[in-house]
Order: structure tokens, then C-alpha cells, then sequence
């Protein structure tokens, strides 16, 4: 039984840092969004910076996108593992198959 539990602990360990990496990537998304001045203040004082640099504010959406589907990919597999509920567990298999 103590290899399951150890199994138990690391799904739930891997889940839990796939969960705060989209966190993360979710919060960048929106900073980028939302106060897109600050990012192009602080691009500007770098020196030589090509000037396609600027499209960097169109990535929130796609690092919005990625990270809510991170989140919801670590939300269920921590709770499927803790709970083990299998529903959960096989919704992130077939979101991790499917890509």
C-alpha cells in the first residue's frame, strides 16, 4: 500500500506545480493586458530593441489562454488525485493526450 500512497503524493506534487506554473502564466497574461504601459516603459530603457519588440502586447491573450488551461489541467488532476476520483484523473489523461 505505501507505493500507492507514494504515487498519490507525487501526482498530486506534479499536478500541483503544472496548477501553480498556470498561475503564474495567467497572471503575466493579464499584467500584459491591463498595464501594457509599464511593459513598454521598461522595454524602452533596454538599449538597441528592435522595434517588432512591441508586439510583446499581443501575447496576453495567447499567455491568458495558456494559463487558464493550465489551471484547470492542475486543478483537476490534484483533486482527482487526493480524492481519487477517477472522472477527474481521466479528464486530464484525455486533456494530455489530446495535445
Amino acid at each position: 500500500m505505501g507505493c500507492f500512497g507514494f504515487l498519490k503524493a507525487m501526482m498530486f506534487a506534479f499536478n500541483g506545480i503544472i496548477f501553480l506554473a498556470g498561475v503564474a502564466i495567467l497572471g503575466v497574461g493579464i499584467w500584459v493586458k491591463v498595464d501594457s504601459g509599464s511593459i513598454l516603459g521598461f522595454l524602452g530603457k533596454i538599449e538597441d530593441v528592435p522595434p517588432e519588440l512591441s508586439q510583446v502586447l499581443n501575447v496576453g491573450y495567447l499567455l491568458i489562454a495558456i494559463g487558464g488551461l493550465l489551471v484547470i489541467i492542475g486543478f483537476l488532476g490534484c483533486c482527482g488525485a487526493i480524492r481519487e476520483s477517477r472522472c477527474m484523473l481521466l479528464l486530464v489523461s484525455l486533456f494530455l493526450l489530446s495535445f
